[in-house]
């Protein structure tokens, strides 16, 4: 534990939250905290399913996690010390909207308010109430520095509909797609159902508008498989998509630097048997079939970099991303299908390997973003927000 506190160099990783990818999560963040520089000291913060913030007391290193597993932190969230890490104890804790100079006068309280101790946010929070702009506004208005993208970004990165629309804009090509609204599924469902089967017709996928990591993802053959499905995603989601197949396999680029400024890596490919499941992505070993870089030859291979350049452009992304399309074999082309803007960090996951097959560790890629958060905070602050104090006299 650091006797004065250094507050540039202390990095408040969230992990858990209140959404549907919460075990994704803890599973992400263990890859952050163990990944984490030297330099930066860790607060350790558990959201429960609840919505509940719980840190460890004190600050860490990445090398105090060495031991640390998922369940580790799925304990930390409970609001329990895990075995694992020496010292410390669980503390209810908080963020403010408000500037930590804005705050440093309130009297001592039991809850730990975070933005008087680390300057520095690392939201590995998966889904709504993570990387969909929520927190991220909470961080700006504290005037603390948050690793990924902004507010505006996050908003598009979890809106497939608005992604694909400006996507198709931008002369990117989208899978056919009907786009079904909750209130409209209850007044309408029979004209719904006969609107997708004549404009996409059977196999069909079913998904939440705004979730990721596969949750929520059906595939229909029939009218009530279709049913199942829509009413399955609307549980996730006031919003839900029906999509055409893609006959093809998956690939994705990773992204790292700014909108205007993009590092891509190679493409790596995902074979599926079937569709792309939770089960497959998360569970299982024997789900599909990953190739880094992707089965492309060198001049596909440099025509979908360029389509993922152009989208980061589009999307205003910073931080960091992954970007995935299918490569469609009938006709030969790429199709849009979504970002992520925080993607799956597991030991498993393709934005680390993708980074690790480009000779960048993850230990490089993590100081990169919290030193770019840092920066971005800084000229946010030079800004005023647009607010401009009066000359003195």
């Amino acid at each position: 534990m650091l006797g004065t506190r250094d507050l540039e160099h202390t990095v408040a990783v969230l992990f858990g939250g209140r959404s549907s990818e919460h075990e994704i999560s803890l599973r992400s963040a263990i890859f952050v905290l163990k990944n984490m520089p030297e330099k930066y000291r860790i607060i350790p913060v558990g959201i429960s399913r609840g919505g509940e913030f719980l840190s460890v007391e004190g600050t860490f290193t990445a090398s105090d996690f060495n031991h640390c597993e998922p369940a580790d932190l799925a304990v930390i969230c409970e609001g329990r010390m895990p075995r694992s890490l020496a010292h410390g104890s669980i503390v209810p804790s908080l963020f403010l909207p408000f500037r930590a100079d804005a705050i440093s006068h309130l009297p001592e309280s039991p809850v730990r308010i975070l933005n008087l101790e680390a300057s520095v946010v690392f939201p590995v929070l998966h889904g709504p109430n993570g990387e969909d702009g929520r927190w991220q506004g909470v961080f700006e208005l504290a005037e603390m520095a948050y690793v990924g993208c902004d507010i505006r970004a996050s908003v598009i990165g979890i809106d497939k509909n608005i992604q694909k629309i400006m996507a198709r804009d931008a002369g990117v090509p989208v899978a056919k797609y009907e786009m079904i609204e909750l209130e409209d599924w209850f007044e309408n469902r029979d004209a719904i159902v006969a609107r997708i089967e004549k404009n996409i017709g059977y196999p069909n996928f079913v998904k939440p508008n705004a979730l990721g990591s596969a949750v929520g993802v059906n595939r229909a053959t029939n009218t009530a498989e279709l049913v199942a499905a829509l009413q399955s995603a609307l549980k996730f989601d006031d919003k839900a998509l029906v999509e055409e197949p893609m006959v093809g396999t998956e690939v994705e680029c990773a992204f790292l630097g700014s909108g205007v400024n993009p590092r891509i890596t190679v493409a790596g490919e995902i074979a599926t048997k079937d569709f792309y499941s939770y089960e497959a992505k998360y569970l299982t070993d024997d789900g599909a079939a990953q190739f880094i870089p992707a089965r492309l030859d060198a001049g596909r291979m440099q025509e979908l970099r360029a389509m993922a350049a152009k989208l980061a452009k589009v999307f205003s992304l910073s931080g960091l991303c992954r970007l995935d399309f299918w490569n469609c074999s009938q006709p030969n082309r790429f199709v849009f299908n979504e970002i992520n803007t925080l993607p799956g960090l597991t030991s498993i996951s393709m934005f680390p390997k993708l980074w690790e097959h480009e000779g960048v560790s993850g230990k490089a890629w993590i100081g990169e973003l919290i030193m770019r958060a840092q920066t971005r905070r800084d000229l946010a602050i030079e800004r005023i927000f647009g607010i401009k104090d009066e000359p003195n006299d």
